[in-house]
């Protein structure tokens, strides 16, 4: 069987073949229901399947769709890793949790967001004690989420866009666009104001499966940045924390970090590792993200930016709506045989060397 068979055409998809590979794979399942619909009308859950027990003092944890339509890619990777036979190459100390679907609404529905528009990778944070700054973000509103999509607001707002870049350069205009914001629940990496649905839900796999543990690694799989097809290693924090040592030493020193400038990520808020280290502050903790690149990033951020459109002022239906759709889609999934062996082989990787990692300490 040919990695390609492991991915899917949409979520119910990709749901029934995590399932099913899962069951082969003699691994626990438990589902976590979903209050939405995805457009069919279908069930929407997160499903997280185990391999191991409460009593392995280590858990290797990965997470598909935390960015909804992100979740071709890590779904594909999961069913293959259980189908080929890594999942049982772990360690007897390693416990293998496989969680699918981290933002089912937006996976069905092919959104980066959530059923309200929020950005999990910018929700982790304290709400009640406010939220990160960004003030920079209010001038670019209007011209990410103008009145029209194809007619005269678009093409001023695109060249407000363009001189907004001229002054400040690229690298600051992605930096203010992507970093979060919380002041606009029409905008976008809009980070909400109070823990998601799928927040609540990734915090309590984190308790149940992560807590007591004596290491622990997290892997995010994650799509839309970098040359296609390859899957940069990421961590959020500097190149000097512990945590990104360790990750180097395991992963043959090619983790890159927004903070030194060696990743094609901006530093962001809210990400989703920091409920790691707040559910389960006990064991020793390597979060990481793999990012496959798919599209260049101006024709990926001008995905996300039609997408954010659609839902604030467009019509999903509309014929100009599901040719945004279909944008989105290809932004974040490379629906090719390579970019599928891509994705998968380098997931093999970096699963075995996670496995090496967390039983040689």
């Amino acid at each position: 069987m040919t990695s390609s068979a492991y991915f899917a055409a949409d979520y119910q998809e990709a749901r029934g073949k995590f399932l099913d590979a899962a069951k082969s794979a003699g691994m626990a399942v438990t589902s976590h229901p979903h209050p939405g619909k995805g457009p069919d009308g279908g069930a929407l859950a997160m499903d997280v399947a185990v391999a191991g027990d409460a009593a392995c003092p280590n858990a290797l944890i990965c997470v598909s769709a935390t960015h909804g339509v992100e979740g071709f890619c890590g779904s594909g990777a999961m069913v293959g890793l259980m189908r080929e036979g890594i999942v049982a190459e772990r360690p007897e100390d390693t416990a293998v949790v496989l969680v699918h679907a981290h933002n089912p609404h937006g996976f069905a529905h092919l959104r980066r967001t959530n059923e309200d528009n929020i950005d999990l990778n910018r929700n982790f944070v304290d709400h009640a004690r406010g939220h990160p700054a960004n003030p920079d973000y209010a001038e670019v509103h209007p011209w990410l989420v103008p009145d029209d999509w194809d007619g005269p607001a678009r093409a001023a707002a695109d060249t407000a866009i363009a001189g907004y870049i001229a002054a400040h350069g690229e690298a600051a205009y992605q930096r203010v666009v992507s970093m979060g914001q919380y002041s606009h629940a029409d905008g976008l990496f809009y980070g909400g104001v109070a823990p998601s649905w799928s927040n609540e839900n990734w915090r309590a796999v984190l308790r149940e499966h992560g807590a007591n543990r004596k290491r622990l690694c997290v892997i995010d799989y994650h799509t839309g940045l970098g040359t296609r097809g390859y899957g940069e290693i990421q961590f959020e924090r500097g190149p000097e924390d512990p945590e990104f040592l360790r990750a180097q030493q395991w992963c043959d020193g090619q983790v890159t970090s927004p903070e030194d400038g060696t990743s094609s990520s901006a530093a962001v808020t809210g990400y989703m590792a920091v409920a790691a280290a707040e559910e389960a502050p006990k064991p020793e903790r390597t979060c990481i993200a793999i990012e496959y690149g798919t599209l260049p990033w101006e024709t990926v951020l001008a995905a996300v930016r039609a997408d954010n459109w659609l839902y604030a002022k467009g019509d999903v239906n509309a014929p100009l709506g599901r040719e945004i759709k279909r944008a989105i889609r290809d932004a974040f999934y490379g629906d090719d045989d390579q970019w599928k062996a891509d994705v998968f082989d380098r997931a093999v990787e970096v699963t075995r060397w996670s496995f090496k990692g967390l039983a040689d300490g």
